[in-house]
């Protein structure tokens, strides 16, 4: 009669009997499960190391050299194997039982010979009942162990060896990348320093961002055998080198932080591979060799992203892959920018308001000067936007180019309203004939309303155009410096942590 995986484990100790009970078992045509095994039929199935071992060498071992994390996972999920305390009231007993749980819960134990009616008859009733006790414990191993194995960790680090040219319009920059991934194997075969032996596990990183066939890549191994457990350490290094594609964050330019990251995948799954910053190697960018210094700043740290993609318009579309990104940071230098930009914007708007020195009779002087001024600031700014690429939305130079043009724009239309009422006035006074003081005196001084309206609009748009100014340089020194002060704190921790990585990794430093 064959049990399930989840019967309880004294029904496989208590289902043999004296043949006074097989005699019985033939008439009812069913079996009555006791209650409690026998003590003395328990204490001689454990008091025999021999008859332990001997059942033990039956089952084939199961091992695994490209997942060593099985281990782990069969000691973690001991409760599977366990048997509770409180279900028996005599203690040996639950240590017999104890006992073997704990060899059944062995990792290479996950297999069981399969017992004929033939081998059955020639054993003796306590043979029996310690191999069918045994084949119960076995049958309540999960097959997800051997079927899903704990996913490999991969360990990286990435270091920046050389950033090139950063193209803002083209969203490309150019680079030499150093990538390094290690992990552990229990496979004792070490392969060479260009490729690793064929059953040896794999990552097959991919690169993501790389345009065209610019990129050269050299890779070779490494391996080093640890003293804990008989680990494999594997350590694979790849060198990168060519012109990677990046998305340029345009809202803050010309104070804008840009992210110049390289993206590592790999054809394994989620359930096969997942990948880890390496703390013990510390990740960094060479600043020495920085080509565009004149232009940008380079940050010292490293920053990792892990995602997952799908792979679109597949077959396998339900597998779910790991992607690392590494990314290191740079800063535009703005100081060409402000002075060549947004200070003759500066001057351009500000030009306009002297035209209110002008007498509001000459009008088309007036109107003559700003839209002059406007057609400039609108040349201007196209001249500005061809080192840009075509983007969507505003940048801060362009939030402030186009703040300029309606200032100008407003300037040129109160200038036209001024002079619609003054040549409005002169009509008047010439047709109607004044009955009233003051109707005299307007027409004989058509002028004297207009300089007081005029005025007003001098000191309110004066006011106007000054908050505006200082409100750009609240929000400027607000939200795009801020970030830079923030990678400015990431740059001093991260020398932080090395220095102190390099003093524990000092010999001198334990004397």
């Amino acid at each position: 009669m064959a049990l399930s995986g989840n019967a309880n484990l004294l029904l496989g100790a208590s289902h043999y009997h004296h043949p006074q009970s097989s005699t019985n078992h033939h008439h009812h045509h069913h079996t009555s499960i006791p209650e409690a095994p026998t003590l003395h039929t328990i204490q001689r199935l454990t008091a025999s190391d021999q008859s332990f071992d001997d059942t033990l060498s039956l089952t084939s071992p199961c091992t695994s050299s490209s997942y060593p994390y099985l281990d782990q996972f069969a000691l973690r999920n001991a409760s599977t194997f366990a048997v509770s305390s409180s279900d028996y009231k005599d203690q040996k007993i639950f240590t017999s039982l104890s006992r073997l749980n704990m060899i059944s819960s062995n990792p290479n134990m996950l297999s069981s010979k399969v017992q004929t009616p033939d081998d059955a008859n020639n054993k003796s009733p306590d043979e029996n009942t310690r191999s069918t006790y045994l084949s119960n414990v076995t049958t309540t191993i999960p097959t997800d162990i051997i079927q899903k194995p704990l996913p490999i960790e991969v360990r990286v680090r990435c270091i920046f060896l050389r950033v090139g040219e950063i193209d803002t319009l083209n969203e490309r920059y150019t680079s030499e990348i150093f990538f390094e991934a290690t992990w552990y194997t229990r496979e004792h075969k070490r392969g060479s320093k260009s490729e690793s032996h064929p059953g040896h596990f794999n990552p097959q990183l991919v690169v993501l961002n790389h345009m065209g066939d610019s990129l050269r890549h050299e890779k070779w191994y490494a391996t080093n055998k640890t003293a804990e457990n008989g680990l494999l350490e594997v350590t694979e290094y790849h060198k990168f080198k060519g012109v990677f594609w990046e998305r340029m964050e345009l809202n803050h330019f010309p104070y804008d932080v840009q992210e110049l990251s390289i993206s590592l995948t790999t054809p394994l799954t989620l359930h096969d591979i997942y990948f880890a910053e390496n703390k013990q190697k510390p990740s960094g960018v060479n600043r020495t060799v920085f080509s565009d210094q004149q232009s940008w700043h380079l940050y010292e740290h490293v920053e990792f992203q892990f995602e997952q993609y799908r792979e679109e318009y597949s077959l396998n579309y339900d597998q779910i892959h790991p992607v690392l990104v590494c990314t290191c940071h740079v800063g535009r230098k703005c100081g060409y920018y402000i002075w060549n930009a947004y200070f003759l914007i500066f001057l351009i708007t500000s030009a306009a308001l002297s035209t209110f020195a002008i007498p509001p009779s000459n009008s088309h002087g007036r109107l003559q000067i700003t839209c002059t001024l406007l057609l400039t600031s609108v040349t201007f700014r196209w001249v500005v936007n061809k080192s840009l690429p075509t983007i969507s939305y505003l940048t801060a130079l362009d939030v402030y180019a186009i703040a300029s043009i309606v200032a100008l724009c407003v300037i040129n239309v109160f200038h036209g309203v001024v002079s619609y009422i003054y040549y409005n006035q002169i009509y008047l006074a010439s047709y109607l004939t004044p009955v009233a003081t003051n109707a005299l005196h307007l027409s004989l001084y058509p002028e004297y309303s207009l300089c007081r309206l005029d005025r007003y609009g001098f000191y309110v748009l004066s006011f106007i155009f000054c908050l505006y100014q200082i409100l750009i340089l609240l929000w400027t020194f607000w939200t795009p410096f801020k970030r830079r002060q923030a990678m400015q704190r990431k740059d001093e921790k991260n020398r932080e942590d090395f220095m102190n990585k390099l003093g524990n990794n000092d010999p001198s430093n334990g004397k």
